[in-house]
């Protein structure tokens, strides 16, 4: 069994990742943590080079914080950073790809800007993923 585990800096998708690790440890599941820096194309003329750096290096943090969540639950885990404009499609999409059984996220994410221009990818990622997805509260 193959489980996702897309995660942003909230603790929100911390626990979505702890309860992805239960879960792996009763299934002798596959664990993969994702984390999808927003690119904003379109939103405005132009998105500050360093606004999209700090993005991505979030992303990183974030998927590298799950890592050690994971490595320190005895497990291990692959990480994905990817960039995209809809983060929900990055999901959706490496989720196909990788013939993911289920994918496990946190039901709320970022805040603020990134918030509002991305809008809901918990609610993007349930309607339009192809597997299973459990969203934790």
């Amino acid at each position: 069994m193959k489980i996702l585990v897309p995660v942003d800096s909230s603790e929100f998708a911390f626990k979505a990742l702890e309860k992805a690790i239960e879960m792996a440890k009763q299934l002798g599941a596959q664990l993969t943590i994702m984390s999808v820096a927003a690119q904003f194309e379109g939103v405005a003329e132009e998105v500050p080079i360093s606004y999209a750096s700090k993005l991505k290096d979030e992303a990183k943090k974030a998927v590298n914080r799950g890592r050690q969540l994971v490595e320190q639950a005895g497990l291990t885990c692959q990480t994905v950073v990817e960039v995209g404009a809809s983060p929900a499609d990055n999901i959706v999409r490496y989720a196909e790809e990788s013939k993911t059984d289920l994918i496990v996220m946190g039901h709320r994410g970022m805040t603020g800007l990134a918030r509002f221009l991305v809008g809901s990818v918990a609610s993007r990622v349930v309607a339009h993923a192809s597997c299973s997805v459990q969203v934790v509260r």
